[in-house]
């Protein structure tokens, strides 16, 4: 009975996903927007260490259940999970019963962990994205509105703006100059929030009218590593880890400032693997004492 006590979950299930780990991470990070269980549940993120682990808490009626998530990067495509899960109201019950007979704790996990690993594989297919190396990002003038909001809040953000921008440049005939961009400056992983600005690129004018939340400003060119991501725009961020693994390859450190080139309108539609961003993350040389 000790044993069964002191073990460190209820159950335990491993599995593969032909994926990097900071991929893997994030899809497992956002379970509490993409559930999609028919039995009405709640999930909240009780702890995180960005790329390693996630800790869930499942809601399910009466039961509550606890999802300790690692990932593990068994080559350069393929990722292990292991799903450590426990019910704190019936431990040494699960822990007598799991390991000799089919019981209603355990079926239902094995519905949750044959459910994600499923849509993380179908999720794997809607998106691509190409890491294209060193660049320069070059300086840029926009009018742009500043927000603030959680990685998954960034995309409806900028819906909610983008008429303001346009009727902001079409009533002060100012003119268009590439393809809209978020310079994102403040990103706090453990915290899931961003600050960020929503730019339209315009040509240098001498003169732009004042505005409660529209202002003007350039930004500046950068040293940068580059991603080209296909996909809905909503998940662009799943490449930002990738970029700092790749900034350090290339002898790089991330400056954790972000711009995204947006080279589609969402609105029109379309095949969303078709949705092209440029994804530049700024860098500086990786010095020893940056290890």
């Amino acid at each position: 009975m000790v044993f069964l006590l002191i073990r460190p979950c209820d159950y335990q299930v491993r599995f593969s996903v032909k994926t990097t780990p900071d991929i893997a991470y994030f899809h497992i990070l956002n379970w509490h927007t993409w559930n999609r269980k028919q039995v009405p549940s709640k999930i909240e993120i009780t702890g995180k260490t960005p790329v390693k682990s996630v800790t869930h808490k499942l809601l399910l009626n009466d039961t509550t259940l606890l999802f300790n998530w690692e990932f593990k990067m068994l080559n350069d495509s393929v990722t292990r999970v292991r799903a450590r899960v426990s019910d704190p109201d019936r431990k040494l019950y699960n822990r007598f019963t799991v390991p000799f007979k089919n019981t209603l704790f355990k079926n239902s996990v094995r519905g949750n962990l044959i459910d994600i690993k499923t849509r993380l594989e179908i999720m794997l297919r809607k998106y691509n994205f190409e890491f294209t190396g060193y660049t320069q990002f070059e300086e840029r003038r926009c009018v742009f509105i500043g927000q603030k909001n959680t990685t998954r809040g960034k995309a409806r953000t900028m819906i909610s703006t983008v008429a303001a921008l346009n009727q902001f440049v079409r009533q002060n005939n100012l003119v268009l100059n590439g393809h809209p961009f978020v310079v994102v400056h403040d990103w706090n992983e453990l915290e899931d929030s961003i600050s960020f600005d929503f730019c339209f690129p315009i040509i240098r004018t001498d003169l732009v009218p004042e505005h409660p939340e529209i202002k003007f400003k350039t930004v500046e060119g950068m040293d940068a590593v580059k991603t080209d991501f296909y996909g809905n725009y909503s998940i662009s961020d799943i490449t930002w880890h990738n970029l700092n693994e790749e900034a350090r390859k290339l002898g790089y450190r991330g400056k954790r400032k972000l711009i995204e080139v947006y080279h589609n309108d969402p609105h029109s539609g379309g095949n969303e693997l078709e949705w092209k961003a440029e994804i530049y993350l700024e860098i500086e040389p990786l010095s020893k004492n940056n290890y």
